[in-house]
């Protein structure tokens, strides 16, 4: 049963256990094809978000970065 999902290959790493609202970290790397083409590197902040019946997670911030 899947809660929620992000069509990205990226890194994860998840806030800490007793922050709400919760989110998640993605670094993508530059030169891994992802489902939508995109080839540059960024650092993107989801918000996980129960009530929403939807499998998307809100984008909260992205910052792209020449860095690997």
């Amino acid at each position: 049963m899947r809660l929620k999902e992000i069509q990205r290959t990226a890194h994860q790493a998840w806030s800490p256990a007793g922050h709400h609202p919760i989110y998640l970290a993605l670094g993508t790397s530059a030169q891994q094809l992802d489902a939508s083409f995109n080839t540059t590197a960024a650092l993107e902040i989801f918000e996980m978000d129960f009530s929403d019946p939807s499998l998307d997670m809100e984008l909260k911030g992205s910052l792209p970065t020449s860095n690997r």
